[in-house]
């Protein structure tokens, strides 16, 4: 009988059937296919969760070689904005949300999660074209902190159920957080990228189910998670951003 196993090295993901190889895959292209899965539900949740802990140690040591350095404060994450265009109410992981039946954020829920562990950043665009009124041009996203490019969502059409549109994760090792950037316009990155902090990674837009609907202003919805064994749990940073003295874009 063959035997399947895997196992993770040199930043590799190993596949074998049967003493066969069957896929070497990077890191970063086997979190793109967990998140995919995981937002999906194709995977259990108890598998999932068990997946996660089993590769993250690997995806950690790929990540490390990559120049991170630790920030003394966080970069406004929309240019030309500042923690006065937050959103009330803000961070409320535990709550029904987004027309889920779903009570609370659980990162294994996927799609279907219920709870807001984030803050909405909005910015001036009454027309709904994604544009700033005042400039007239694109509102770029920036990078927090220096972080890795792990997945991204390109393709969001109207009619699709996916809650965050063009999406975006990334990894900041240093602290052990997942970033997610959702509903935005064009991505100009794509995973294995790094982003020093400032740097651009895409532009504000209106994509996903509950963003795109003329009722929704425009904004940037940011997620953080902290991870901690199979757990991600939400982290409330908005006092990185409250902090007047941010860094610079670079």
């Amino acid at each position: 009988m063959k035997i399947f196993r895997s196992f993770y090295t040199a930043g590799l993901f190993i596949l074998f059937f049967g003493g066969e190889l069957l896929a070497a895959e990077t890191m970063v292209e086997t979190w793109q296919k967990f998140e995919i899965a995981v937002r999906d539900q194709l995977i259990p949740k108890v598998a999932a969760r068990r997946q996660f802990q089993e590769f993250y140690p690997e995806l950690k040591r790929f990540a490390q070689g990559f120049d991170f350095q630790a920030q003394t404060a966080w970069v406004f994450p929309v240019k030309g904005y500042t923690a006065a265009s937050m959103g009330q109410g803000g961070f409320q992981p535990g709550i029904y949300y987004g027309g889920s039946s779903v009570k609370g954020y659980d990162f294994y829920d996927g799609n279907r999660h219920g709870g807001h562990p984030a803050y909405d950043i909005f910015i001036r665009d009454r027309n709904q074209d994604s544009c700033d009124d005042r400039t007239k041009a694109e509102v770029a996203i920036l990078a927090p902190v220096d972080l890795l490019i792990l997945s991204v969502n390109t393709d969001w059409q109207v009619g699709s159920a996916i809650r965050g549109g063009n999406y975006i994760w990334a990894l900041d090792v240093l602290n052990g957080r997942l970033f997610y950037f959702a509903h935005l316009q064009r991505i100009d990155v794509v995973p294995g990228n790094f982003r020093k902090a400032g740097q651009a990674l895409a532009s504000m837009g209106r994509t996903g189910k509950n963003a795109f609907p003329q009722r929704s202003p425009t904004h940037l919805h940011m997620m953080v998670l902290q991870i901690s064994g199979q757990d991600l749990k939400p982290f409330d940073y908005g006092k990185f951003l409250q902090n007047k003295q941010q860094l610079s874009p670079r």
